[in-house]
């Protein structure tokens, strides 16, 4: 009886060979194995920045954090989705309001949207669903039109476009997971795409305690003094161990894409 996984990574000598090279170094934290990777992602999708976190879910609060969601705020979520997208909206205090999904393709279903919207309303959660695009154009449209923020979920949709346009990237910002079960794999980790740098910088700040500098920053300036905490930040960092992964993985992305 034959069985199909759901999932496979593809790992090879490459990942193994650069972990161990993290692990010689003894820099193990976010470092410059996590920019690499940022910026192979960033370069990947054409978003302008991409700051990498623990999961795709901390990336989801992150990044509606970084656009001022909080309590007494809706944020409207696609009934069809997985739970860490509503989970995510909790966690700022902010209320989710579900919104039905088109059944031919299990996004968001736009007259279903403009039904869940109130005078709470504070942003729109589309979620590109199994790696299919949302149709953007019109969500844009409506976001604009009523002053809402977007976050895009796009867990599922590394290496989806939409009209020639990498998804993630129209939104305020748009979310990564690098999950074994999505299409590159750093065991866990995920990612906050944006093309604000205000909003970026806060994210920045937000994952790391809310620190106004890193720890690699002092370290490149022989700093020992712990930074100012300017925000309620979170311990959301991706270690590099992670981040060599990543590298390797954005490296094999089109071959893995295309099986």
């Amino acid at each position: 009886m034959m069985k199909v996984p759901i999932t496979k990574p593809f790992f090879d000598d490459a990942e193994a060979k650069a972990v161990a090279e993290v692990l010689a170094s003894g820099w193990v934290v976010q470092g410059p194995r996590v920019r690499a990777f940022e910026a192979a992602v960033a370069a990947f999708t054409g978003a302008k920045h991409a700051r990498a976190t623990t999961s795709c879910t901390t990336a989801l609060h992150l990044g509606l954090r970084a656009c001022g969601v909080g309590p007494g705020d809706e944020v409207i979520v696609p009934a069809y989705t997985f739970v860490a997208s509503a989970n995510a909206v909790e966690y700022t205090g902010a209320k989710t309001v579900f919104a039905d999904v088109d059944l031919e393709t299990n996004n968001l279903d736009l007259a279903s949207l403009e039904r869940a919207m109130t005078p709470r309303t504070r942003a729109i959660m589309p979620v590109h669903q199994f790696g299919l695009a949302c149709d953007m154009d019109p969500i844009m449209d409506l976001a604009r039109a009523h002053n809402l923020r977007v976050v895009e979920d796009a867990a599922c949709a590394l290496g989806c476009f939409y009209k020639g346009r990498h998804v993630g990237t129209f939104g305020d910002a748009g979310c990564l997971s690098f999950h074994p079960r999505k299409s590159i794999n750093t065991g866990e980790g995920g990612m906050v795409l944006a093309n604000d740098p205000a909003l970026d910088r806060r994210v920045e700040i937000l994952r790391d305690h809310g620190l106004a500098e890193t720890d690699l920053v002092r370290h490149q300036k022989n700093v020992t003094l712990l930074p100012d905490a300017v925000d309620l930040g979170y311990n959301y960092r991706m270690t590099d161990i992670q981040g060599a992964v990543g590298v390797e993985q954005v490296k094999k992305l089109p071959a893995i894409l295309e099986r």
